[in-house]
């Protein structure tokens, strides 16, 4: 079945014309409730998702005690799980914060180290998890998953984004715009069906004269047998043959759409919009500052939104006096014009070394080899006098 088969079998009662547009996508809101893997039909959703699962999944935790990172760090935060890797793990945690604002983070007893503290952390599938009001004050949760109780705080960790104050859920950011994705689907649909089911033919045979049906069709039948091989064609007197394609930007809806990628980008907090690999008018993204762009939208969506929270869970995974930080240095990564700028700039002002940069770059000096000693003359010794 595919994406349009899903979405029409909502469809009830008649449909309006396919050349009104307007009643097309109204009918398509009214009559059906849209789901996540319909809203992944949209590229710009598709994009957007995939984005920040990605930027968030190549960040590593880092645990930091008095202001500095371990020099061991957490077994925990290095491999959360024996069957996956740690990109791995945030990858899912951050598709669950996306798709539903919830991620649960279960710590099974038989995985603590002898401190106590979990050496082991798994994301279970947000929608496998129960979760309910311990009681009438709405102040504490309870939480069920596989037919047992997981206690909060000690078997799972509930991260939720956009959790407002009463709720038991947190809320992903489409559930935001929910009628606005509908109509960007419903125009993306309408796009895709245009040339198969928008009756427009591609050509159009005209006769100066009276035909009936029946020759009208058999003159159809005739041209589309004589001619699927693209052959030239001959026409009788009287006859003529006309194109009559649809106009591209109106059968595809391209303004539509390109309203439908800013809306998504909004949702989703993707700045510039053209981090969403889309076209957009006026736009001046080049790839020299593409890092810049990535940079800003870490600042102004995934640190405030995903990074902050993600953070707060995994130093609950740690004890007390530690405190889980992402790195960005990926982020941050200069190319390589920029990163001789900046040594060249910390050489000079004395805060960095040659061998920290030796470090970074992962550059190995040869030790320089010796240099020989200058050669001495050869002195003679005298001649021994014979005896006389």
């Amino acid at each position: 079945m595919t994406l349009g088969d899903s979405i029409r079998r909502w469809w009830t009662g008649p449909r309006p014309s396919e050349s009104d547009l307007g009643g097309q996508i109204g009918y398509a809101v009214a009559q059906r409730e849209l789901g996540l893997s319909d809203y992944l039909g949209i590229p710009a959703v598709a994009r957007g998702r995939q984005l920040i699962i990605s930027q968030i999944a190549q960040l590593e935790p880092v645990s930091w005690r008095d202001g500095y990172p371990l020099a061991e760090q957490p077994r925990v935060l290095v491999r959360p799980a024996p069957d996956m890797t740690r990109t791995e793990y945030l990858s899912q945690l951050a598709a669950s914060l996306v798709d539903t604002g919830d991620a649960f983070l279960w710590q099974p007893r038989s995985g603590r180290n002898a401190g106590g503290y979990p050496d082991v952390s798994i994301v279970l599938p947000p929608a496998d998890v129960q979760v309910s009001w311990s009681d009438d004050s709405h102040l504490s949760r309870r939480y069920h998953w596989a037919e047992r109780e997981l206690i909060a705080g000690r078997d799972v960790l509930h991260v939720a984004i956009g959790r407002r104050a009463g709720e038991l859920h947190g809320r992903s950011p489409l559930r935001d715009i929910d009628e606005s994705l509908a109509r960007i689907l419903a125009a993306e649909l309408y796009a895709g069906d245009w040339f198969e089911t928008g009756a427009v033919p591609s050509l159009t045979l005209k006769f100066d004269g009276k035909l009936t049906d029946a020759e009208a069709k058999a003159a159809k039948d005739k041209w589309v047998a004589d001619h699927r091989d693209h052959s030239p064609a001959i026409l009788p007197l009287g006859w003529d043959l006309k194109e009559t394609g649809a106009d591209p930007s109106n059968s595809q809806l391209l303004e539509t759409r390109k309203w439908g990628v800013l809306e998504v980008a909004r949702a989703l907090g993707i700045f510039p919009a053209e981090l969403l690999l889309a076209e957009l008018g006026g736009s001046s993204m080049t790839y020299q500052n593409v890092a810049d762009a990535l940079m800003t939208f870490a600042r102004v969506t995934l640190q405030p939104v995903y990074m902050a929270p993600i953070e707060e869970a995994l130093s609950d995974l740690v004890p007390g006096t530690q405190a889980v930080r992402l790195n960005t240095s990926e982020l941050e990564r200069l190319g390589t014009a920029g990163r001789w700028q900046a040594y060249a700039t910390g050489l000079g002002a004395g805060f960095i070394t040659p061998e920290q940069i030796d470090r970074w770059e992962g550059w190995q000096r040869a030790a320089p080899l010796p240099i020989p000693a200058p050669l001495q003359p050869t002195l003679t010794p005298p001649a021994v006098p014979a005896e006389v």
